[in-house]
């Protein structure tokens, strides 16, 4: 009879030891799994930052190759228009079929919406002060631009609230004559 309550209380402690141990261990992949959620969002939201960077700095380079783009914004001061950036690098303002940054079958989209601020005087504008007077036709157009990006991971196009989503906003000068602002 003895023997009996002596494995009866073994058995109890087994069950204990077991118990703690599940416990230990449902908390440390609890941890983990925070852990490894946590990296993701930083990586979704370093992926968007980017995305959002290169949306803004592809519509400022295309002055280079494609003056058209900014161009329509410069007889309207403050007029804003939408543009988007494709895998490519390719800017259009045609973004109805929302293209991806990041390849062609890829999950970052972005765009830019750019907006005409005015011509101050080159004199006015930092660096260009050496020689310019008020009667110099020179100057700076100055355009602000709002980049955003968001990892669409659910690939339906649109953004949703569990996306991550970065905007910034970004400004240039383009010196040049000034036009009707």
């Amino acid at each position: 009879m003895n023997m009996n309550k002596e494995s009866g209380f073994s058995l109890v402690i087994s069950l204990l030891l077991l118990m703690t141990l599940t416990i230990i261990g449902l908390s440390i992949m609890r941890s983990g799994v925070l852990s490894e959620k946590q990296a993701s969002n930083i990586q979704e939201k370093s992926v968007s930052f980017h995305g959002a960077q290169s949306s803004n700095n592809s519509v400022i380079e295309t002055y280079r190759y494609d003056q058209t783009i900014l161009a329509q914004t410069l007889n309207a001061k403050d007029l804003k228009i939408k543009t988007c950036v494709d895998y490519t690098g390719s800017v259009t303002t045609d973004c109805d079929t929302t293209p991806t940054i990041d390849s062609a079958t890829g999950v970052l989209k972005g765009g830019t919406d750019t907006t005409y601020r005015g011509c101050p005087k080159a004199f006015k504008c930092v660096g260009n002060s050496a020689g310019m007077n008020n009667q110099n036709s020179v100057g700076c157009n100055v355009f602000q631009h709002q980049g955003e990006a968001w990892v669409d991971a659910d690939r339906d196009g649109v953004e949703d609230a569990n996306e991550a989503k970065t905007q910034i906003e970004q400004w240039s000068l383009l010196v040049s004559a000034c036009g009707n602002s």
